[in-house]
């Protein structure tokens, strides 16, 4: 039993020999080629050790130049090797030495030990690992040692096992470390910095991990497979009889890891993940010592005893060696990227091996097969690209396809299987014939009933059942060889030769026929379908076109690397060269177009080419060839290139172009193949047809109108062409067709309008509405235009229509624009309006439109429409809520009385909802207009005044909180009081005057005043519900005392009283009949009194006389002092020139109206100048200064009448 660290004695002899592997070629299926090659024997031993090797431990003494293992980086880029107790790396490329990491004399160092320079091995180097992100390797051997090197060769960590080291494993996933010895196994993880180590009863030998790095496989000395999982515990076992050297997970397998055991007892075994075993156990034939997956997976490298390195399947089927060597293998890796193999020796030798791997595969028309993994055969469809697998379980050497018959070779049989059925199944495919036996052969032919190997310059026919019947001897070596058709049983052959003859023969005669002599070897060959012209490509790259019969070439060409004929047309091949497809049709020229690869078949618009082992299938346009034989009137063979696959635009080329020739058969089929029925009907009675009358027809159904109107006028039959412009809807044409038959033929007038009209009338009935509505028009009916839009649409249609018609259609235009109003299109009936200069209409829309600017400059161009704008402009406005603007334009309008029922409502609602104020408002609005001094006018005014008043009153009493002073509700209540009507004003309740006045009276502690209120109150008629609170208040203010007395009211002028508070319409002085003035804000009575002008005194001499005023002449401010005259008759009072020069200018006021010759100027004078007063010039209310000023401030406007200020 051979193990690892001792050398076995047949290779021992051989070890001072330079065993270079040398590449075997067993078959042309595989090739394999040296990429580089090393001995490290050969290059310079390490610095010898001071001590001698008898006084050395045995783990020190100088190791032999072993290679034991190999690893790559994950990239390829590097190739590390384990050679006695050095680490060689090289360039996986070119093979260059990079680095040689040596060992040395150190001393003892602790189990993990992190260096900055990192001394090497003292032993020999057993294993290798790489880490599947390329930054780091490891490597371990015979001094117990592991360590851990980057990528550039610089060692990073050490540490150490009780025993030699046999095996190293990364994991892919984690970057564990995986490491094994003759007692244990140990798994050091980068992140924690420590080694976890497990004792074995065993060595482990090898050890790999799965894709997942989930499961760890060790395998052992004594036969055992432990799968573990990444933290060393035991998840399944796998028994062997003998050591188990070497296993591996193929990690490309995407269904499940496989594990591939290889053992001492020379077999081969695969496993999966569960440790249950699959598929055969192969028989190797020697101990195993390395084994490995190619790149993809597919293939699987064995080494070992047997001093060879095989290639098998990734089911172990053995396929082929793959290099013998002079010694045993210990070490043999698969390139990570390409298909490489790293093999290392007992020897120290080192080889790089690139495996290039042949193309086995057959064509036969669009069925193509080709071998794939070695071992399995594809049947390809190549038009509808249907594939089937055929599994052979042996290695595949060679492949032959005709018709439904398919044979494969396999080193000890020949299989041919035979297609049943349309279909392309793997069950489809039954076997035929069964031949054992090794039949070695250059090239394997298949006929329908026997098979053709081919030796060099010989020919052996084989039945199916294995008999050999007939032998063919050439003179030269044959290159290539080809069915080309015949009888079952008697098919022919062509066989071209190095010697550059042409041969043909038939399987059922023994004599062969030479075909032709070419100077050159023979690349590729192909024979026409109808045989009678050959195509060779030489091996000087040269295409030669032999015509049989004639014994001529017809054609020469450079540049070609492989030819084929059409096997649907007899006078069209292709080529490929240069990178390009070269189509020869006939003696046309050369159609060219980009192609990378070799024709390797030609059918129909269908090229099959080979490309880096891959065919094919490109489409080939047949358009370039159509086109050519129709330029020659070849209409027949255009026919057949189109039938091998053109466009719809092809086909209806080729049947206009035969029509025009007068190839009725071709024409035809064109137009049955487009299923054109027109022109299969026109085709149908073309021999009843005018030349003329036929070319305006084909002119017709091409769609080129104009030219089948022209064919139609030159053969007399103007009406066709009109029909045709009508039934095509193309009236502009026909208009314009008619016009000019009318200028040229004065006799013979086409009526336009008859056809328009007739044309119109037919799109209607149609349902073409839109375009009905424009010949109409054209015709000169647009009431009839008109009809159907109303009733159809569309809408926008009417826009053209207004413009096409003129200023005399009002009745039409009128119709138009009420259309469009109807339909929204108000802009473009405003211009409908404008050009029948219908100003009240265009007024109409803009009002409805609500655009009044536009509205009033209408009608400030005609006045007459005056009345038409106001009225809606002033319900516009009240809709809006500006009934102040729409008051005013009533006024204009000359509707007072619409004016005052609005504001009427306006009072009414607003006294409804107790908006006193806003009620003031319009009936102050409402009372001025015009300043009238009429009885109706003088009602409203009071009206207003109460309203406002009252206002206050009513909101002491409805809202919870209150605003307004005692002292003001007093006198507000006292104002109502002494204004208010007897027949009462809508709204205003009397008890809640007199409620306010005796609460607040009891506030202010005037019970004299509240008395009287209450008794008031018990005088008229109260809710039921007031009636016991009333006697209950009217008794209590009976008992009280009298508290704050109130004088009565002074007048200004007599100097008389009246009562404290007066009771209806009493608001003046009883005595002399002065009105009272009260302050609009506070309702304090004021010293106001209203005078008049002596006769004589303008208002201008008034206001001069003011200016003379002298504070220093001031003694009084009583009447006598300012010698105010009293009339007791009218009660009014009169000043004269020397009053108004004892006045201040603050204490006269003017109001002087600014309209209608009725009303005169008024006058007051202030009898306290140092009360400050102020009048608004707009109601021509008084108000303290500060408490207007105050209002004004917060509210910008006058309290009252709510005009700005």
């Amino acid at each position: 039993m051979q193990i690892r660290g001792s050398i076995p004695r047949e290779a021992t002899s051989s070890s001072a020999l330079l065993s270079w592997c040398v590449p075997l070629r067993p078959s042309v299926a595989m090739r394999v080629v040296v990429a580089w090659a090393d001995h490290a024997v050969s290059r310079p031993p390490a610095a010898r050790p001071p001590l001698s090797l008898a006084m050395q431990p045995e783990h020190l003494q100088a190791p032999k130049a072993v290679c034991y293992d190999l690893a790559f980086r994950p990239d390829g880029s590097q190739l590390i090797a384990a050679v006695g107790s050095r680490v060689l790396m090289y360039d996986a490329a070119t093979g260059d030495l990079l680095h040689s990491l040596k060992g040395g004399r150190m001393d003892r160092s602790p189990f993990i030990m992190h260096v900055a320079t990192l001394a090497g091995h003292k032993g020999a180097v057993y294993c290798l690992a790489y880490s599947r992100d390329g930054k780091r390797f490891a490597s371990g051997g015979a001094d117990k040692t592991i360590i851990v090197w980057t990528y550039k060769a610089e060692g990073i960590l050490k540490y150490s096992h009780a025993h030699s080291i046999q095996c190293l494993a990364y994991n892919p996933v984690t970057q564990q470390l995986a490491s094994g010895t003759a007692s244990d196994f140990g798994i050091w993880s980068p992140e924690q910095k420590s080694v976890l180590k497990h004792t074995t009863v065993s060595k482990v030998l090898c050890a790999s991990w799965t894709k997942d790095g989930q499961i760890l496989a060790l395998g052992m000395f004594t036969g055992h497979v432990y799968l573990c999982d990444r933290f060393g515990n035991e998840q399944a076992m796998i028994e062997k009889s003998s050591p188990v050297w070497s296993l591996q997970w193929n990690v490309h397998n995407r269904a499940s890891d496989t594990l591939a055991v290889a053992c001492w007892d020379g077999t081969l075994t695969f496993f999966n993940i569960s440790g249950k075993q699959f598929g055969r156990c192969t028989d190797l034939g020697f101990d195993p010592c390395s084994i490995s997956y190619t790149c993809d997976g597919r293939y699987l490298c064995v080494a070992g005893s047997g001093r060879k390195v095989e290639l098998l399947s990734n089911e172990g089927i053995q396929l082929t060696t793959i290099c013998e060597t002079s010694d045993w293998v210990w070490a043999v890796r698969s390139h990570p990227k390409a298909d490489y193999v790293a093999v290392g020796c007992n020897d120290g030798s080192i080889s790089m091996l690139q495996l290039v791997f042949s193309m086995v595969h057959s064509l036969y028309q669009e069925r193509y097969a080709y071998r794939d993994t070695l071992t399995s055969v594809v049947v390809q469809n190549l038009i509808s690209n249907e594939k089937v697998r055929i599994k052979c379980h042996d290695y595949v050497k060679k492949i032959a396809v005709y018709q439904n018959n398919l044979a494969i070779q396999m080193p000890t049989k020949i299989i041919v299987y035979q297609l049943h059925g349309s279909g392309l199944a793997a069950s489809d495919y039954q076997v035929r014939a069964k031949l054992n036996g090794r039949m070695e052969c250059n090239l394997l032919v298949l006929t329908s009933r026997h098979f053709i190997l081919c030796h060099e310059t010989e020919l052996q026919l084989y039945s199916l059942s294995g008999t050999k019947e007939r032998e063919w001897f050439l003179e030269s070596s044959i290159r290539y060889i080809k069915v080309c058709g015949g009888p079952v049983g008697g098919e022919g052959l062509l066989v071209g030769t190095k010697a550059g003859q042409v041969v043909r023969l038939w399987i059922n005669n023994a004599f062969a026929v030479n075909l032709y002599s070419h100077k050159n070897p023979i690349r590729c060959l192909d024979l026409s379908a109808s045989g009678s012209r050959l195509a060779i490509v030489d091996e000087m790259s040269n295409l030669v076109v032999y015509d049989l019969q004639s014994r001529t070439v017809c054609y020469e060409e450079t540049s070609a690397s492989s030819v084929a004929w059409n096997t649907k047309l007899d006078s069209m091949l292709c080529y490929s060269g240069n990178g390009m497809l070269s189509i020869k049709t006939a003696d046309f020229p050369v159609h060219r177009q980009k192609l990378q690869g070799n024709v390797v078949g030609f059918q129909g618009s269908r090229m099959f080419s080979l490309q880096n082992f891959t065919m094919q299938t490109v489409e080939v346009p047949q358009s370039t060839s159509m086109r050519q034989y129709l330029r020659t009137g070849d209409y027949q063979n255009a026919y057949r290139v189109a039938c091998m696959g053109v466009t719809e635009m092809d086909w209806r080329e080729l049947a206009l172009e035969a029509m025009k020739g007068q190839d009725w058969k071709v024409a035809r089929a064109g137009f049955m193949r487009l299923r054109d029925v027109p022109f299969l009907d026109l085709l149908s009675h073309a021999a009843d047809y005018q030349p003329c009358h036929l070319a305006a027809c084909t002119y017709a159904f091409q769609g080129d109108f104009e030219a089948a109107a022209q064919a139609y006028c030159e053969s007399g039959e103007v009406d066709k062409a009109m029909e045709m412009y009508a039934d095509l809807r193309m009236f502009e044409k026909a208009k314009a067709l008619a016009e000019c038959i009318q200028n040229k033929d004065q006799n013979n007038k086409a009526n336009v309008r008859d056809i328009i009209q007739r044309q119109a009338e037919w799109t209607e009935e149609t349902n073409d509405h839109n375009t009905a509505v424009d010949m109409y028009i054209i015709a000169g009916q647009p009431q009839k235009a008109l009809s159907i839009l109303a009733a159809h649409g569309p809408a926008l249609k009417l826009i053209e229509v207004s413009r096409r018609l003129n200023k005399s259609d009002i009745q039409e235009l009128k119709q138009c624009a009420s259309l469009m109003h109807r339909h929204g299109l108000y802009t473009h009936a405003l211009e409908t309006y404008t050009k029948l200069s219908d100003f009240r209409s265009t007024l109409l829309l803009h009002i409805e439109l609500e655009q009044w600017e536009e509205a009033f400059t209408v009608k400030k161009l005609h006045p007459e429409l005056q009345e038409d704008v106001n009225l809606p402009y002033a319900q516009w406005l009240i809709s809006r809520d500006r009934f102040e603007d729409a008051h005013l334009v009533y006024r204009q309008a000359g509707r007072p009385d619409l004016s005052e029922r609005l504001f009427a409502q306006l009072i009414e609602n607003a006294v409804k909802e107790k908006r006193f104020k806003d009620a003031a408002h319009s009936s102050w609005l409402l009372g001025m207009d015009g300043k009238s001094e009429d009885e109706e006018h003088r009602r409203l005014r009071l009206c207003a005044d109460i309203y406002y008043a009252y206002s206050y009153i009513d909101q002491s009493i409805s809202e919870p909180f209150r605003t307004t002073l005692p002292e003001t509700l007093i006198g507000t209540a006292r104002f109502v009081l002494a204004r208010i009507p007897r027949n009462s004003i809508a709204g205003v309740s009397v008890a809640n005057i007199l409620v306010t006045l005796a609460r607040h009276g009891e506030q202010l502690g005037a019970h004299d005043v509240a008395k009287e209120a209450y008794e008031h109150l018990r005088r008229l008629r109260v809710p039921s519900s007031w009636a016991d609170k009333l006697e209950a208040a009217t008794l209590a203010s009976r008992a009280r005392a009298f508290g704050r007395t109130i004088g009565p009211s002074v007048c200004f002028i007599c100097s008389g009283t009246s009562p404290f508070v007066s009771y209806f319409e009493t608001d003046s002085c009883a005595k002399c009949r002065q009105p009272k003035f009260w302050s609009f804000l506070t309702f304090r009575q004021l010293p106001v009194v209203q005078v008049f002008l002596k006769d004589g005194i303008t208002h201008q001499q008034a206001l001069e006389l003011l200016q003379r005023y002298n504070e220093s002449d001031v003694h009084g401010t009583n009447v006598e002092y300012l010698g105010l005259q009293h009339n007791l008759h009218t009660g009014r009072v009169y000043m004269d020139d020397k009053t108004l020069s004892k006045l201040q200018a603050s204490q006269f006021f003017a109001v002087v109206p600014t309209g209608g010759a009725t009303i005169q100027a008024r006058y007051f004078i202030s009898l306290e100048p140092s009360l400050s007063l102020f009048q608004c010039p707009s109601c021509e209310h008084f108000f303290e200064l500060e408490e207007w000023d105050f209002t004004v401030l917060r509210h910008g406007c006058c309290a009252f009448c709510r005009n700005a200020m």
